[in-house]
């Protein structure tokens, strides 16, 4: 009779025996599976919080003498790992058609301008990314915004100004620029500045252009602060390297993931845990796998010794073994991969309720997580039959013939 035969009918004949060890295959499965879930989720989480974090390096002049040329900062948006960079420019000028907010008398030229800042993107660095300023109607300047200006409301109440209304600035050198009123803010300090404050320095008198306009109204005066974004935190100081290369030393060059390690703290040590967790399953399930099989080999000594006497191949007891023990565990990788998709939202429920986080952890069963599971449960049953079978032919053949057993365990497990 062949061997897989004689294996099934084994499992057929000794029911309670094969359902114990399925109840065990199934504990033991459900363990690695859930383990291979979460780690699986967090390896997702991990990845995504790298392009969303914010993980930057900031370049800001020492002097304003040298600022950071256009030519400068393309170069640093070109360089690997730079996912984009965001341009802060700040000069003074005058208005064409409206007149600035200032209690003061004095008659200098400072007191008739207007501070203008340009940003590529107001949402990821500005101060209203920080909350530092609030904005009370309209939108921010993004990247795709041209010709476009956010001041504010106070300014706009003295002008009578609103949104979609235009306004027009001058430059030292007689360029002007018109830009469309997008949005209006509020610091909530204006009103704790001294009278004899100058226009240029007052918060009403802030506004905040688009790059395009920026460049297009003072050329060639380049920028204060680039900050260049990546998706690639670990990657900071090699970035902030080139990016000083770039620079030399007109500009201090610091790297700032406050916020990426601040989100991946918890998620570390979920990781952690669950990872010992994943280990201490494996070896667990090992023991008591092993152990069991081995009870189950001693009360089949007969039978294995009765083969041998007949000739029966050493490896042929083995394939029987590992059937039987592969058999029950497929069955219960079925089972578990069943409990596991149901069980995915009470895991995640579970994490995110034991851990303090901000993250979005989304726990689910993936075919990495089912291919994981099964690599990891046959390492189990291989390392679990051969132990039994060593274990119990020892006393059954000579000690001469067990000598390849052992070492090929020990390949294995290497």
């Amino acid at each position: 009779m062949p061997f897989y035969k004689r294996g099934f009918l084994y499992l057929i004949r000794k029911r309670g025996k094969s359902i114990l060890l399925l109840l065990i295959f199934l504990f033991v499965n459900s363990m690695i599976l859930s383990t291979n879930m979460i780690l699986h989720a967090t390896e997702s989480t991990e990845a995504a919080m790298r392009e969303k974090a914010g993980a930057k390096v900031v370049c800001e002049i020492s002097d304003t003498t040298y600022p950071i040329t256009d030519k400068e900062a393309d170069t640093i948006k070109d360089l690997a790992g730079v996912t984009s960079i965001n341009r802060m420019g700040r000069q003074s000028a005058y208005l064409t058609d409206f007149s600035p907010v200032t209690a003061s008398t004095s008659a200098e030229p400072d007191n008739l301008k207007v501070s203008l800042l340009s940003y590529d993107d107001m949402d990821t660095d500005s101060p209203f990314a920080d909350q530092s300023y609030r904005l009370t109607d309209g939108e921010l300047i993004r990247p795709e915004t041209k010709y476009s200006a956010v001041i504010n409301a106070q300014f706009a109440e003295a002008n009578g100004l609103q949104i979609g209304d235009t306004l027009s600035f001058e430059s030292e050198s007689g360029k002007t620029v018109t830009v469309k009123v997008i949005g209006e803010y509020l610091t909530g300090n204006e009103s704790q500045q001294e009278n004899t404050t100058l226009a240029v320095y007052r918060m009403e008198n802030q506004i905040y252009i688009d790059t395009t306009a920026y460049v297009e109204l003072f050329d060639g005066s380049g920028f204060y602060k680039v900050s260049a974004y990546t998706g690639q935190p670990e990657l900071l100081d090699t970035l902030a390297e080139s990016i000083q290369g770039v620079l030399r030393d007109k500009a201090d060059v610091t790297t700032s993931d406050a916020l990426y390690q601040q989100m991946k703290a918890p998620l570390t040590q979920i990781t952690r845990v669950v990872s010992l967790m994943r280990l201490l399953t494996f070896f667990t399930g090992t023991v008591i796998v092993s152990l069991l099989l081995c009870m189950w080999m001693r009360s089949r000594q007969k039978e294995m010794a009765v083969f041998i006497s007949m000739g029966e191949q050493k490896i042929i007891i083995f394939l029987q073994a590992l059937l039987e023990a592969a058999a029950v565990f497929l069955i219960a990788l079925i089972g578990s991969c069943g409990l596991g998709s149901l069980a995915s939202g009470w895991l995640q429920d579970l994490l995110l309720s034991s851990v303090e986080t901000s993250v979005s952890l989304q726990v689910s069963l993936q075919f990495t997580d089912i291919a994981l599971l099964l690599g990891i449960g046959s390492g189990v049953v291989v390392i679990a039959v051969l132990l039994s079978l060593f274990v119990t032919l020892i006393s059954v053949v000579p000690a001469s013939v067990l000598v390849p057993l052992p070492i090929f365990f020990l390949a294995l497990v290497r």
